[in-house]
């Protein structure tokens, strides 16, 4: 079944690319698109760069303090870089198995090791984003209508996902029990795919029992904080260079929205329509004229494609080295 639903998923992917550029290039020309992008203030473009592969340095450090400091940060700055260009290039998040893969083949680490470090890292994510996200919802004078009707949706999504991760982090053994017991009572405990996870969450709490969280929270607290800092501060110095000036609450409430995307089942070849469609939608109430949001959209896309693709390269030749 899964096999016959990729194929489609990949035309879906390429419908919707064509689809969403196709109309917002019937707003804009992609000459406008590329002009902007040649004026771009290259100081802004090598900040924005600095920022972005700082905060690939603070994931690796952090995975570093998550695997008890058994593997060290240089020996997982590749594997981050690797992963996170795998992350921003396929959908739904699926690039994330590629940071469990690489760290089992490349630093012989247990694919429980692997789920854990990252469902911790991704715990800590939430609880950074959701803290700013908030912090710039207060800052934000006269938040548009169009953005308080969806701020519930990202509101209890991000809620969601932090109790969940939460629960999975604390009571580790007796919640996978719980979601077994649950399972069972829908009568879907014996499918492959039900077992295969149920599995590979009892390898995960027993991984996060190894795990020290009362000797390192101050670190993966600081460090996630820092991240998303240095990422908000990426697409400001992007738009900044651009020539499109917003001030830095208004990125991170409409980044988070951006970030969300990726999270879609369904998205763009590379995010390429989904990203730009999102982006537009927010920006615009946020401040920008429509054919600003288009034309940032794009550039903004395309140049941290660009970041991703080099670090990306980077870590594999490093990899293959």
């Amino acid at each position: 079944m899964i096999a016959r639903i990729r194929p489609y998923a990949k035309y879906i992917a390429v419908f919707i690319t064509i689809i969403f550029v196709a109309i917002l290039l019937t707003q804009v020309s992609l000459t406008d698109v590329i002009s902007t992008i040649r004026q771009i203030n290259p100081v802004y473009l090598l900040a924005g760069f600095a920022f972005y592969s700082v905060s690939y340095f603070l994931r690796a450090w952090r995975f570093h303090i998550l695997l008890n400091n058994e593997v060290a940060t240089r020996d997982l700055f590749p594997v981050v870089c690797v992963h996170n260009m795998m992350n921003n290039l396929l959908p739904a998040r699926t690039g994330e198995l590629s940071y469990v893969y690489l760290l089992k083949k490349v630093n012989n680490r247990t694919t429980g090791e692997g789920l854990a470090t990252l469902v911790v890292a991704r715990i800590f994510d939430c609880i950074a984003l959701a803290v700013l996200f908030f912090t710039a919802i207060f800052l934000v004078r006269n938040v548009p209508v169009v953005i308080l009707h969806s701020l519930w949706i990202i509101c209890s999504c991000i809620t969601i996902f932090i109790v969940l991760l939460v629960l999975l982090l604390w009571y580790g053994r007796p919640f996978i029990m719980k979601v077994e017991k649950f399972m069972k009572f829908l009568h879907i405990d014996q499918k492959h795919a039900v077992r295969y996870l149920l599995k590979k969450g009892d390898e995960t709490v027993e991984s996060l029992d190894q795990i020290h969280m009362h000797h390192i929270m101050v670190y993966t607290v600081a460090s996630s904080f820092l991240i998303w800092g240095l990422n908000y501060g990426m697409v400001y110095l992007i738009l900044e260079g651009l020539g499109f000036h917003l001030p830095l609450q208004y990125v991170i409430l409409g980044g988070t929205f951006i970030l969300l995307t990726t999270i879609l089942p369904i998205q763009g070849i590379g995010g390429f329509g989904t990203t730009e469609m999102v982006w537009t939608l927010v920006f615009v109430p946020l401040g920008l004229s429509l054919n600003d949001a288009i034309i940032s959209g794009f550039c903004y896309h395309i140049i941290l494609i660009f970041y991703f693709v080099i670090l990306g390269i980077y870590g594999w030749i490093k990899l293959k080295l």
